[in-house]
């Protein structure tokens, strides 16, 4: 699909984002230079970038807390990282400067405290991984010399190089710049995500943008991809089975065609089939339409357990770009739409249990027992049909051999060469039962909704008695995880197969 043409189809868009993370020393030779450094790559980017530039930092004296007012100067979005509470954060500054510190935080789009270890050393080099792992490029103001405790700039510097994001360090002393991993860096400013660009470019399909709020963008964009991956699943499976079919026809017209009195048109009937069953995998474009719903039942399913946790007050994930690194564009843009929704803070812990109890917990519920009864269904239905068609078939072969034998004799009547032909069409409609059973995935899916239906119902009952935040949070972890498990299969399907062109 062209740019062009995903506008027309499409006007609930996620925006591209560009993530910037700092790491620098709290005590800078020259602070105005070192700003000013900071500055002028801030403001280079957000003039060369289409979608939206972010920084995340801590707040910490000298340079964190220079780059965050650098964003704050630039109208640049904030998101701040605490290493410790507040409260004990404070005790280290001075009143001048934790006014400065104050100023930054009241203006931020999100403040999140990492720490939870009480060790300060070892909370301080959290925030420093947190960072990097929040951010998609880095930013280091650093005198390039070994750190000086945990969670020192060298030690930050080197983990964000090992992870392969491009690191922009400014030497603190010199000013001098060099640039880590450069050429992720060029990937990165193109800022071009395929996969977002396919998912953005999904038909509406009948959702509706009513305000420009962030929740209201992440809810409709969540109903256009799950709609569109809602109508890809049918298609696949309907268009798989005929295939099958037309496989199942062509041995049959084959095999009858040599006891009829003009074999060479049931012949070349089983050949036209057995060649059609052999052109419609690439005429119907059954591969491609298998990893197009893989692709959008994905998305669909990590957006869904983003906004199910989209009231929580952490920005903790259950599935993070580390599990599926295609959707990494999606799940950045998410995760700054969660930081502009600004009701979020006013969500009480009761309140965000009975919503996700109800909206998420009550309705997977309900999906699983549905779907476990249809599953069962359908696959009843298919082995009835398989068990009826083989033994009619072997009543029907048994008998022909036992009146062959009783009587010697080959020709008893004239309808016994469709009698035998039957046999054939009946283990051949029994074959097609058996592979469409197989096709549909009709057990293992009805074993494994109610495998999910039981552990839901224990992890409910669960929710309703917790009282705490982070207990509560545990327990929704623990939930969405279990819900994104078949991610695996569908992540494995689009990585080892080539992805069409949109």
């Amino acid at each position: 699909m062209s740019a062009e043409q995903n506008e027309i189809k499409s006007a609930i868009r996620l925006p591209s984002v560009l993530a910037i993370g700092f790491t620098g020393h709290r005590s800078l030779p020259d602070e105005a230079a070192s700003r000013k450094l900071v500055c002028d790559f801030l403001r280079d980017q957000k003039a060369a970038i289409a979608g939206i530039v972010y920084g995340v930092s801590s707040a910490a004296a000298g340079g964190d807390l220079l780059f965050a007012e650098s964003c704050v100067q630039l109208e640049i979005p904030l998101r701040v990282l605490l290493p410790l509470p507040q409260e004990s954060f404070r005790a280290d500054f001075d009143p001048v400067t934790w006014l400065r510190v104050e100023q930054v935080l009241s203006k931020a789009v999100s403040v999140e405290v990492t720490g939870d270890r009480g060790l300060r050393d070892e909370d301080y080099y959290q925030c420093g991984i947190e960072t990097v792992q929040q951010s998609q490029l880095m930013v280091a103001l650093w005198d390039g010399e070994p750190a000086r405790g945990m969670g020192g700039t060298q030690e930050i510097v080197s983990f964000a190089r090992k992870m392969g994001r491009p690191v922009v360090w400014f030497h603190s002393v010199t000013g001098f710049k060099q640039v880590f991993n450069e050429p992720a860096l060029r990937e990165l400013e193109k800022l071009q995500d395929p996969e977002l660009d396919f998912l953005n470019g999904l038909p509406d399909d009948g959702a509706t943008l009513l305000t420009d709020s962030s929740t209201e963008l992440a809810t409709a964009w969540l109903e256009k991809v799950d709609k569109s991956a809602s109508r890809f699943a049918p298609q696949v499976r309907r268009l798989s089975s005929i295939p099958i079919v037309c496989t199942a026809a062509a041995a049959f017209f084959s095999g009858a065609g040599l006891k009829m009195p003009h074999p060479d048109t049931w012949l070349a009937i089983g050949t036209g089939l057995g060649i059609t069953a052999a052109a419609l995998p690439f005429a119907l474009r059954l591969q491609p339409r298998q990893v197009l719903w893989a692709r959008a039942r994905t998305a669909a399913e990590v957006c869904r357990s983003r906004v199910a946790l989209w009231g929580a007050p952490t920005f903790e994930e259950a599935i993070g770009p580390e599990i599926v690194p295609e959707l990494s564009g999606m799940l950045m843009s998410l995760k700054l739409l969660k930081a502009f929704d600004s009701s979020r803070s006013s969500v009480s812990i009761d309140e965000f249990k009975e919503r996700y109890r109800k909206e998420r917990v009550s309705g997977q519920l309900g999906y699983f027992s549905r779907h476990a009864e249809q599953s069962a269904d359908q696959a009843r239905r298919y082995r009835v049909v398989s068990w009826v068609c083989i033994g009619l078939a072997i009543l029907i072969a048994g008998w022909l051999w036992v009146m062959g034998m009783a009587f010697k004799n080959t020709h008893l009547f004239p309808g016994q060469r469709w009698l035998s032909i039957a046999v054939s069409a009946l283990f051949q409609l029994a074959t097609i039962s058996g592979a469409l059973l197989i096709v549909h995935d009709c057990e293992r899916r009805q074993r494994r909704y109610r495998e999910l239906h039981d552990w839901l119902k224990e992890w409910d009952a669960e929710l309703d008695a917790l009282r705490t935040w982070p207990t509560v949070l545990k327990v929704a972890g623990r939930i969405e995880r279990a819900l994104l498990v078949e991610l695996l299969e569908w992540k494995s399907l689009v990585r080892n197969v080539k992805l069409p062109r949109n």
